[in-house]
Parts: C-alpha cells; sequence; structure tokens
C-alpha cells in the first residue's frame, strides 16, 4: 500500500471518529483488500465483519460503550450496567448488559464481553434515551426504567444492588417515584420494589 492510499484511508477514519464500515471505502473507490494489509500491520483493529477501528491512544482510550453502540445500532444499556453508568451502584458486572429487540439476530462478539437480553418490543421501547460520552451517542434506558428493568431481572443482579441502587436513586434530588412504580406497574418488580419502596421512602 502506498503512502497515499494510507492516508487516505486513515482520513476517513478520523471523519468518522476512528471508525469505519468496509463499505465506506468501497464508495471511496478504495479497495477493501487494504483493511487486510492495515489489520496485519495491527494499525486497525476489527470489531466484527465490516466495521473496523482504528488503533491509537485517540481512539483506544475511549469508553467501550461507544464500540457497543458502533456494533450493535440497536442496542440498549440496561440492568447492572445501566445502574453502574448512573452511578446507583460502585458495582460493575464482568459484561456489558445491553439490550436488543426479541426479533433480531445479533452475532457475539468476543469484544467487548457482552451480554444480551431480548426485551419484547414493549419493554424495549419504553424508555429508552441518547447520552453523550466524548461526543459519541450510545442509547441507554433512563433511570426509572433501568431500576425498574434491574428488579424485573432481580434473579441475576445480587440483592444487595438492587437496595444499593435504590437508596442512591431514592437520595437524588431528581428522583420521580411515580415515573419509577409506573415503569414496575404491571411487571414482575412491582411487588418487589413497592416492598422496598415502603421501607425506604
Amino acid at each position: 500500500m502506498n503512502p497515499e492510499t494510507k492516508y487516505r484511508i486513515k482520513k476517513i477514519f478520523y471523519e468518522n471518529k476512528g471508525y469505519l464500515h468496509a463499505k465506506d471505502l468501497t464508495k471511496k473507490g478504495i479497495h477493501r483488500k487494504y483493511l487486510s494489509d492495515l489489520l496485519k500491520n495491527k494499525e486497525i483493529i476489527k470489531l466484527k465483519r465490516g466495521l473496523y477501528k482504528w488503533n491509537d491512544d485517540k481512539f483506544n482510550s475511549l469508553n467501550e460503550l461507544i464500540d457497543i453502540a458502533m456494533i450493535i445500532p440497536d442496542g440498549v444499556v440496561c440492568l447492572a450496567s445501566a445502574l453502574s453508568y448512573y452511578e446507583l451502584t460502585t458495582y460493575s458486572p464482568l459484561e456489558y448488559q445491553i439490550a436488543i429487540p426479541n426479533q433480531k439476530k445479533i452475532k457475539k462478539v468476543s469484544y467487548p464481553p457482552i451480554n444480551l437480553y431480548y426485551f419484547s418490543k414493549k419493554y424495549y421501547r419504553e424508555g429508552i434515551k441518547e447520552e453523550k460520552i466524548d461526543d459519541y451517542e450510545i442509547k441507554i434506558y433512563d433511570i426509572e426504567k433501568s431500576l425498574s428493568d434491574s428488579f424485573r431481572y432481580s434473579y441475576e443482579i445480587p440483592k444487595d444492588i438492587l437496595i444499593e441502587s435504590l437508596k442512591e436513586y431514592i437520595s437524588r434530588s431528581d428522583r420521580n417515584i411515580n415515573k419509577l412504580t409506573n415503569y414496575a406497574s404491571g411487571t414482575s418488580a412491582e411487588k418487589k420494589l413497592t416492598k422496598y419502596l415502603e421501607v425506604l421512602v
């Protein structure tokens, strides 16, 4: 690969904040074979089939949630990963917990470590918001939806983490208990959440 071609490819990566889909090269009239050369020289990282990231300190220091947003565009940060993001708990799950629509078929990636949760249309759509991290956008459930869902999945999240998170949420000036209980209403979270709220509020 000549220096001019490499410069053009690197420029495309930088224009896309460090990421590139192989089809973007084709659109620019550059052959995809050059990606193999860059991979061999460890100048780029393959995140999944057709998606690459430029391998340097500027982009490698980015939050892994950004990589996940690129790998799974429909993915929504949920459960304990969301609780951790909102600083309701000091606990961080070993795998990022990501919700996707239950009809979606996602090929699992080896990195970052991701645990997929297949939500029905109703549970998937409710409460999605976008947050900015280093000028990148990620999808995450709002804080009340994240808490309600965590109580729905209480068999996967340790009880002490749930209580810690709920206590921290209640201590916040922007808490919205009505919104929280509305999310939980009619779900398996309702009874459990109500029991703790009666004691803590």
